[in-house]
């Protein structure tokens, strides 16, 4: 985020002494550096949040969209249709076949 280099940072720190002094300036050091630590804890603090946020947004998206594909399949947008008669498979294969579709198909011609 910010280029600084070593030569700014020593530019700094001879100012800062000038202009604090001697006496001072460990103090200043401590209470900067306590400054900048509740700032990046708090961005931190912030990053969480936003994120658990997110995380809880795409888990109802995704709710949504199996309650969706569940009530496609059982409730009213039913994609079966109730006019259909319901029969199982064994009852199908159960039943014999009566005439063999190839002839019937030649029976027409």
């Amino acid at each position: 985020m910010f280029d600084i280099g070593f030569w700014e940072l020593f530019l700094i720190a001879v100012v800062a002494l000038v202009v604090v002094g001697p006496e001072r300036l460990p103090k200043l050091v401590r209470v900067t550096g306590l400054w900048i630590g509740r700032a990046n804890s708090s961005i931190q603090s912030i990053r969480n949040e936003i994120s658990q946020e997110l995380r809880a947004e795409e888990l109802k998206q995704a709710l949504n969209k199996t309650v969706d594909l569940d009530g496609l399949t059982t409730g009213e947008n039913s994609i079966a249709s109730p006019s259909l008669k319901e029969s199982s498979t064994e009852d199908t294969l159960k039943k014999p076949v009566e005439s063999d579709p190839i002839e019937k198909n030649n029976d027409d011609r």
